[in-house]
């Protein structure tokens, strides 16, 4: 190790190769593009079965801890996902625990449940102080209520008002403690909308005297396309597989997929990628975007901290799919999927990941592409392969028919790559245009853009010369004070079993009625000085979106055939010295 220190390091400073290095596979690229060569797909179904979830699911329901606490009350399980049991000296294992948790409507409480899927554990449960995000089936609860009271009965029978899920989800009044869930209400005929608030406990209907709930807004005037209202994918459904892309006998990629509705974090993570290889070597081991947020400026609705895990439905060609696993279809060549983004349709008839293959400048790269709702909000989740090593990760945004939307707002994604380049054990260095030498890092630390110099981010493999750079694009905007930061270099943190928060996954935020301090993200207090220097490595990325384009929530330079322009942002990672 110290031979390797002493070519790249000067005293205490620099390193002394130049930054004109060629990233690996380009001539490679144009080669492949010229041979017309194709890719095959191949996906295996990998981790608890539906039939397990479902299975876990009635054992906690049957459980005596839980019909201890809930016995006699009104209640709904709202969430359930995998807990965390990582180990970075294995490749990763299937989840053998999990976590539900209900809402209380009775008393006003929502109780977290564990147990392992093997049900070799007895149940557990306790008393947590969370909102969770309503789903399908309790927002339709909702409605019910909604369409008794008379004042509405007969514009939602007839149809002259249509009901759509609003921000915030729900909403606690000051001076009380009961849970609220909103429910959207469109003039079919008209801009006029008005936002209620429904008590599930008390079969009762709120109005406001502007028409929203607070952190909401509702007036004559709305923009973005109707809503489509068509059902979303529950947190309690099963999804992900493995995923092998060959050229050839050549083995280009292998990963394993998580979908967004079993995906990590404290509000999911979108499409996660896992145990990502490029040409049998190991890249990432885990890639994801666990925190999302909004904000208006000036505040005319939010902010908001937005979930990742309500699958939406898009369109996938009618004839020539496959499905080779639950939420995973896999499109013919020559085809694509579409979003909302590109169609400016709020309908489809897919939810989950679609696979696709597209010649777009990169070689034929392999596209895995969502889309996700968050009340009127719209995000579009891809990731995109090509066989020269880049990886692609995109974010979209976009909103159906409302009030908030019309004003001016920025949009904030943040990715978490936990790079391992080749091993854990990786080293950092901060890349200029114009300077002579990489930067090295050597303590946790932060940085802004600066896409003057093309600031990037190079790791690089500590017991070899394998380095994978992490690359801005222009589109991906300017950190504000709700922002934060663009680069957070931190160092891996793993309790088995733990919170996202203790495993730095997130930083655990679970707020609904928000503030501008708890609506943004606060990882920066996971810097507390420790070594980055062949140490294993995770770097936050975050792109910044403002999106003021008035009556426009549809980006006017979108391609039809895939995610692009002004409304998508991300960085490209790309090979060096593979």
């Amino acid at each position: 190790m110290l031979s390797k220190i002493s070519r790249f390091f000067v005293g205490l400073g620099l390193v002394v190769f130049s930054v004109n290095f060629g990233f690996a596979g380009e001539s490679a690229s144009k080669a492949t593009k010229k041979a017309g060569s194709s890719l095959q797909i191949k996906v295996i179904p990998w981790g608890p079965t539906q039939a397990q979830f479902d299975a876990a699911k009635l054992r906690v329901e049957r459980s005596a801890a839980l019909q201890n606490l809930l016995k006699g009350a009104k209640y709904r399980m709202l969430e359930f996902g995998y807990i965390e049991n990582e180990d970075k000296s294995a490749p990763t294992q299937p989840p053998t625990r999990f976590r539900a948790v209900f809402y209380d409507y009775s008393n006003d409480r929502t109780i977290v449940a564990e147990g392992d899927f093997a049900g070799r554990e007895a149940i557990t449960t306790r008393e947590e102080y969370v909102n969770p995000t309503p789903n399908d089936e309790e927002f339709k609860d909702a409605v019910s209520i909604l369409t008794r009271d008379k004042r509405f009965t007969d514009a939602l029978k007839t149809g002259a008002v249509t009901t759509f899920q609003p921000m915030p989800p729900t909403t606690t009044l000051d001076g009380t403690i009961e849970r609220l869930v909103n429910v959207g209400l469109s003039a079919t005929n008209s801009d006029e909308n008005e936002i209620v608030s429904i008590s599930i406990k008390r079969g009762a209907v709120i109005r406001y005297d502007n028409n929203a709930p607070p952190q909401s807004r509702s007036v004559v005037g709305a923009c973005g396309p109707l809503s489509a209202q068509q059902s979303t994918t529950s947190q309690n459904t099963a999804g992900q597989f493995q995923l092998t892309v060959t050229n050839g006998v050549i083995t280009l990629w292998e990963m394993l997929i998580i979908r967004p509705s079993a995906s990590s974090g404290t509000r999911k993570s979108a499409i996660e990628v896992r145990d990502v290889k490029y040409k049998g070597k190991s890249v990432l081991k885990r890639g994801h975007v666990p925190v999302l947020n909004v904000q208006y400026n000036p505040a005319a609705c939010g902010p908001y901290r937005d979930w990742q895990w309500q699958e939406d439905m898009f369109a996938t060609p009618a004839s020539g799919n496959t499905d080779p696993a639950p939420g995973v279809r896999i499109i013919a060549d020559g085809q694509v999927a579409t979003t909302v983004l590109e169609t400016g349709v709020d309908t489809g008839n897919f939810r989950g990941v679609a696979i696709y293959k597209q010649n777009n400048g990169y070689g034929e790269e392999v596209v895995l592409v969502t889309e996700l709702q968050a009340g009127w909000y719209r995000y579009i989740s891809e990731w995109r392969f090509a066989p020269d090593g880049t990886i692609r990760p995109r974010y979209g945004f976009g909103a159906t028919r409302n009030s908030c939307t019309c004003e001016a707002h920025n949009h904030h994604a943040y990715w978490r790559f936990d790079f391992d380049v080749v091993q854990p054990n990786n080293s950092v260095y901060q890349v200029e245009r114009g300077r002579k030498f990489l930067q090295p890092l050597a303590i946790e630390t932060t940085r802004v853009k600066n896409h003057q110099t093309k600031r990037s981010l190079l790791i690089q493999n500590s017991a070899g010369d394998e380095a994978y750079m992490l690359v801005p694009n222009l589109t991906d905007g300017a950190v504000d004070l709700f922002g934060i930061s663009d680069f957070w270099v931190l160092r891996y943190k793993n309790v088995v079993g733990g919170t996202p928060l203790q495993n730095e996954l997130d930083d655990g935020e679970t707020c609904v009625n928000c503030t501008n301090t708890t609506a943004a993200i606060r990882i920066s207090p996971f810097m507390n000085g420790e070594s980055v220097v062949d140490q294993d490595v995770v770097i936050w990325y975050a792109g910044h979106f403002l999106h003021n384009d008035g009556a426009n929530l549809l980006d006017p330079d979108r391609y039809a055939n895939v995610i692009s322009g002004s409304h998508v942002l991300g960085p490209d990672i790309r090979p060096v010295r593979w």
